[in-house]
């Protein structure tokens, strides 16, 4: 599904990306993996995991170039997708997986532990998409088009939707969501499709999570995932476009975007504005049926 293609994977010395990068590069692809190999925190670095990607997709008959660095960096996004087409002569596809993770509740939570999981995960995503969708969009027109469209799918997360104990992981999460739709508008005039991929898989980042209780290898594992970022990036999905694709174990789904689920209307004019009193009284009009969060005793 990708071959003659040259596709980017951020964060891919282990867990989703190196997954990715495998299956990607197992669909006929030459994959550029990069990783700043740092712990689940975010602290240290080492070239290592990087080139061991690179190792597993050489012993399996694929090519791949190690790309050692920081996505939260912009001088260094440039460079990674310079290198890129030096090396390779372009670039078809973008998908970042980089993340860490630094979970406190939100009383607890100190401004480094939020600063450095939002760092991470939404300016990295911010990086990467700037610098490769400035360098398509500069081609784009040198060139006057594209044989095929280029791919960008950032990762983000159904805590997006919402954790206790991780507030800077959703709160960057669900930021992905929308610098993705954004950028979907933004870059289909330059033949760019831009994705979301959420997915739930059992990593070294989600191994000790409650909601991972019991979970094992086989039905939950990172393998498993691999096959929505590989549709995303391949021709199969031509014009796909500002859609969040889920993954997990068996299911695969498609997650809506933020709407208004209904709406009482009032002529301003006429009958002035709402009040809070008015929206007290219609409350239950306006969300019968209508999942919504409430307080019970345990929350």
């Amino acid at each position: 599904m990708l071959e003659d293609t040259v596709q980017v994977v951020c964060g891919a010395g282990g867990g989703l990306g190196e997954e990715t990068a495998v299956a990607m590069a197992e669909h006929g692809a030459t994959v550029v993996v990069n990783d700043l190999g740092v712990g689940v925190d975010g602290e240290g670095s080492d070239a290592e995991p990087a080139e061991e990607t690179v190792e597993r997709i050489e012993a399996g008959g694929g090519e791949a170039m190690a790309h050692f660095g920081d996505v939260t960096d912009l001088e260094y996004t440039e460079q990674l997708v310079a290198d890129t087409v030096e090396e390779y002569g372009a670039v078809h596809g973008v998908s970042n997986f980089a993340g860490i993770l630094r979970d406190s509740m939100v009383f607890n939570m100190d401004e480094a532990e939020f600063d450095a999981v939002v760092d991470v995960h939404l300016k990295g995503h911010f990086s990467v998409v700037r610098a490769v969708s400035a360098h398509w969009r500069e081609r784009y027109k040198a060139e006057d088009g594209f044989d095929r469209q280029r791919s960008l799918t950032c990762v983000s997360s159904g805590v997006a939707a919402g954790n206790p104990g991780q507030a800077n992981y959703s709160a960057a999460k669900a930021g992905v969501l929308g610098l993705m739709r954004t950028a979907a508008r933004e870059l289909h005039q330059y033949d760019v499709r831009v994705n979301a991929l959420w997915p739930t898989a059992l990593t070294r980042m989600t191994e000790d999570l409650p909601a991972m209780a019991g979970a094992d290898e086989e039905t939950m594992g990172p393998q498993l995932v691999p096959a929505a970022p590989v549709f995303l990036a391949s021709e199969a999905a031509a014009d796909v476009n500002g859609v969040t694709l889920a993954i997990a174990g068996g299911n695969v789904a498609v997650v809506s975007d933020p709407e208004r689920e209904r709406t009482l209307s009032k002529t301003v004019g006429e009958e002035g504005a709402w009040t809070a009193a008015e929206i007290d009284e219609r409350w239950d009009d306006l969300t019968e049926g209508i999942e919504t969060m409430r307080m019970s005793p345990g929350y």
